[in-house]
């Protein structure tokens, strides 16, 4: 039994042998919507004859209803019941397949499907973090966060696998419905999860509108850019953080960003997963346009890095139970750092030996997954913890989307077209190589921001 504090005057009992099953059965699913659909776009396209534009709508409405919700429902946390909070999206998210569905004769009820889809998928990996963070003891918590990150390397990775056979062999409207696959851990969350009392607290509507039109211009301007919808963005983040810093209640706390460990926390974790999007991103373009690989030996040489991350990233939540976060981070680091380096100097060679390169990839983001999540639950107040954990959630998501549509607009435009070092005659390898290097020089910042909010020292959990 896990012993676990909801709040100041109730303490509760959680079997944690029976609950870490049902927690990453749900997150698997949670997660694995976010690529699932990825392979299928070219026949989503043909089927509704939609330019890339068009049919890119189908990822960008769930990332977009998928980040904003993730701030919300852990705002939720902060005050209502996590069992209730859980179940609900868990409907919402079948409700959001349902209607994509069984209604995919038009495109617009497909993208209102995955809109409610994103709301639905947002409570499951910020509530699951919230539990583990608020919860579990130290030792505990960081072994499950290692087992989290792991099963979310791999939904990542294995999703645009299982779309594309889903895809291939039934139709893509399929893909709705493993949506509703986590209707069947309802019971056992409703049965053995404590329940909380309500806590003091509301929701700020005006905040979270001002925060949801920022975050969509944002992501719209990247995939389609505008000054219009930039300015809106940047009119609409200067009003929350007025909102913020003026409101009785507000929809964030301000002083969630008075810990310096916390706020550099955000931005390592930014660059990081701009990296860990960008990169699944960015060698499918590699191995289909330079080397003319099909989707099939794509998502083969995708594969072992992402069954490695399953394994590894168990290994890490030990390591961080027992030498403390910042160990298993620097770990992480340097794999990520060693793996973009070598797959930059051998992708012209061999090809199959990237999906080498690819396993301590992926171990490496479990990695460090598992040590930023572990050290700011450490720094995130209790009474906050909600909040501060979804909002990391929300830039996670908006960082991925950042960085996948930013990487689009670069490769489009042939802006990388030129070789940044000019002793490497690349040819169609040049655009790639470069990213690459943008990618290490990412990881660089993240680790110097990582050293600059949590230290260097071995610390214990």
């Amino acid at each position: 039994m896990v012993k676990i504090v909801a709040d100041d005057a109730a303490v509760y009992k959680l079997d944690g042998k029976k609950a870490v099953p049902w927690i990453l059965f749900v997150m698997f699913f949670g997660v694995l919507n976010e690529t699932v659909f990825n392979i299928s776009t070219p026949k989503v396209a043909a089927q509704y004859d939609l330019s890339s534009t068009g049919v890119s709508w189908i990822i960008t409405v769930f990332f977009i209803t998928f980040g904003i919700g993730t701030v919300v429902y852990g705002k939720l946390a902060d005050m209502y019941s996590v069992r209730s909070l859980i179940a609900n999206g868990l409907v919402i998210y079948a409700l959001g397949a349902l209607v994509g569905f069984l209604m995919q004769q038009w495109y617009a009820a497909v993208i209102i499907g995955r809109a409610i889809q994103g709301v639905g998928a947002s409570a499951i990996p910020a509530l699951i973090m919230i539990v583990t963070a608020r919860y579990f003891t130290p030792s505990d918590r960081s072994k499950l966060f290692g087992i989290l990150a792991s099963t979310s390397s791999f939904a990542i990775g294995i999703g645009p696998v299982v779309g594309g056979i889903i895809s291939a062999y039934i139709h893509w409207s399929a893909l709705f419905l493993l949506s509703l696959i986590p209707l069947l851990s309802i019971p056992f969350f409703l049965r053995k999860f404590p329940v909380e009392v309500r806590r003091a607290g509301s929701m700020d509507i005006p905040g979270l509108l001002m925060l949801a039109v920022s975050v969509t211009s944002f992501v719209i301007w990247f995939t389609d850019p505008s000054w219009l919808l930039l300015l809106l963005g940047i009119a609409a983040l200067g009003a929350f953080i007025w909102r913020i810093r003026t409101a009785a209640e507000p929809f964030i706390q301000p002083e969630l960003f008075r810990s310096r460990s916390y706020r550099t926390g955000l931005l390592a974790g930014t660059l990081l997963f701009v990296v860990m999007t960008g990169m699944p991103f960015v060698l499918p373009l590699f191995l289909s346009g330079v080397h003319g690989f099909n989707t099939d030996r794509i998502g083969l040489m995708l594969f072992p890095g992402s069954i490695s991350a399953v394994v590894f990233g168990t290994l890490a939540g030990r390591l961080a139970a027992r030498k403390g976060a910042n160990y298993v981070a620097y770990i992480g680091l340097l794999l990520v750092g060693a793996a973009l380096l070598g797959v930059m100097f051998m992708m012209t060679q061999w090809i199959w030996y990237i999906a080498f390169m690819l396993i301590p990839l992926y171990i490496g983001f479990a990695f460090v997954q598992t040590g930023l999540y572990d050290k700011l639950a450490q720094v995130i107040p209790l009474e906050l913890m909600g909040v501060g954990m979804g909002l990391f959630g929300l830039v996670s998501q908006i960082s991925g989307a950042f960085g996948t549509a930013a990487i689009a607009q670069v490769l489009n435009k042939e802006w990388l077209g030129l070789s940044i070092v000019p002793m490497f005659d690349l040819g169609a390898s040049t655009a790639y190589w470069n990213l690459l290097i943008g990618f290490i020089v990412l990881i660089i910042l993240a680790w110097l921001l990582y050293r600059l909010a949590f230290g260097y020292k071995r610390d214990v959990s």
